[in-house]
Parts: C-alpha cells; structure tokens; sequence
C-alpha cells in the first residue's frame, strides 16, 4: 500500500496547506491585495451563511435554549479577552 493512502489525508486539509504555501511565497501585493481582502470576506460569510441555512429549526431552537453558554463565549469574547489584552499591553514592546 502506498504511504500516501496510509495517511489518509483529507484533500481539503491538503488544498488548505498548499495555498498557505503558495501565499507564503507569493504574497498578494498592490490593488490585488484589496481584491483579495473582499473575496476573503465574501467568501467567509457565505461559508457561514450556507452552514447556518442547512440547519433544521429544532437545532436553531436547541441552540438558543442554550442562551447561559452564548452569553458567556460573548463576555469572554468581548469583555474578558479584552480585558487581558489591556493588561498585558505595559508589558509587551510596541
């Protein structure tokens, strides 16, 4: 058997690492740059878009009966990292 069935690679895994690659090379430069910055956030919010409309609405119901847990990913998000990151700013370089 080949090494590379033996690893079992996912393909997406393997299409992810070889852009990074590719961008780590040949950075986006210029107007192009800001291109890229739109296509990137396009494609982001119809990723979650797209993952967000395929849910059935019991699991969006499921979901907000967990409001204890949102509320706290949304104070650690927003007010404890933030919070931390000010703290550490006298002692990190500029």
């Amino acid at each position: 058997m080949c090494w590379w069935r033996r690893l079992q690679i996912d393909y997406f895994l393997l299409a992810m690492l070889m852009t990074i690659m590719l961008a780590s090379f040949f950075p986006c430069q210029g107007k192009m740059k800001i291109v890229f910055q739109h296509l990137t956030t396009i494609a982001i919010a119809l990723l979650f878009f797209l993952h967000g409309a395929k849910l059935s609405r019991q699991a969006i119901f499921a979901g907000i009966g967990h409001w204890r847990l949102h509320l706290l990913i949304f104070c650690s998000t927003f007010i404890l990292f933030p919070i931390i990151g000010l703290a550490l700013k006298p002692l990190l370089p500029d």
